[in-house]
């Protein structure tokens, strides 16, 4: 029996999935690609693209033959305008709120009526703290354009050369109103990414404009959890579909050159 081909995947939070079943694309994607294919989700929630670079330079990325995908979904956390944390206020606020993403709006919310309340009230403490925090101390972007750019043509050159069939993808859509700024910067980022997957003949898949017309056609809650930035449940579902999709047009062509 033939061994499986594998398909990475190299992502933050929105490929790794949130709360404790983390939930993703993982799944779907490995029901449609069928059992030729091992998908392998490498995913870390909080990483950007100098993560993907570490996880080859450790060896954990490896193509085994000529048939292995990768799939590339940075740019998410990368490019995010958050509220600054070297000004004044943030090494004053609550510590709970000091870890990776509390200051964001919570995705979901409990069935339960009496904790539901409480995560409504977290969930003003984290816009009170977050807008404090940009009305003193301003904003931050964790990987410029430049230096991300700079990393993720590194990370399609490496992975090409590992024999890999790469597939990059953009940023998902994200609500302006809960994150000002970042939709603009997730445009120029994937405009970028594009540029860059041109270069090597490599086509994008673009979510960002593909989710912005969901959602301006049937509203967030089709397609993404409460914070207006991780898909939910139906939003990977479509996630894994234009994913397989790639992964078999690529395959015909595949076959196609045989």
């Amino acid at each position: 029996m033939s061994e499986s081909s594998k398909v990475y995947l190299l992502g933050d939070s929105i490929t790794q999935g949130l709360g404790s079943k983390k939930i993703n694309f993982s799944g779907e994607l490995s029901y449609l690609l069928g059992g030729s294919f091992e998908v392998v989700n490498l995913a870390y929630t909080g990483t950007m693209i100098d993560y993907a670079l570490k996880l080859l330079n450790e060896g954990k990325v490896a193509a085994k033959g000529s048939g292995d995908y990768c799939v590339v979904l940075y740019g998410n956390v990368d490019a995010q305008i958050r509220p600054s944390r070297t000004g004044r206020v943030f090494s004053h606020i609550p510590r709970r709120y000091q870890g990776g993403g509390m200051l964001m709006p919570r995705p979901f919310y409990s069935r339960s009526i009496a904790k539901r309340a409480g995560q409504r009230f977290d969930n003003l403490q984290r816009k009170f703290f977050s807008e404090i925090i940009k009305l003193m101390d301003g904003t931050e972007q964790w990987m410029p354009l430049e230096p991300f750019t700079a990393q993720y043509a590194e990370l399609l050159d490496r992975l090409l050369a590992m024999g890999f069939k790469v597939i990059p993808c953009s940023c998902v859509f994200i609500d302006g109103d809960l994150f000002p700024g970042t939709p603009e910067q997730y445009e120029l980022y994937n405009r970028r990414i594009d540029t860059l997957a041109a270069e090597r003949s490599l086509t994008c898949v673009d979510f960002y404009s593909f989710f912005k017309k969901k959602v301006k056609k049937a509203g967030w809650d089709s397609c993404y959890n409460k914070d207006h930035f991780h898909p939910n449940g139906e939003g990977y579902r479509l996630m894994a579909e234009r994913i397989a999709v790639e992964v078999r047009k690529r395959e015909l062509c595949r076959s196609d050159a045989r």
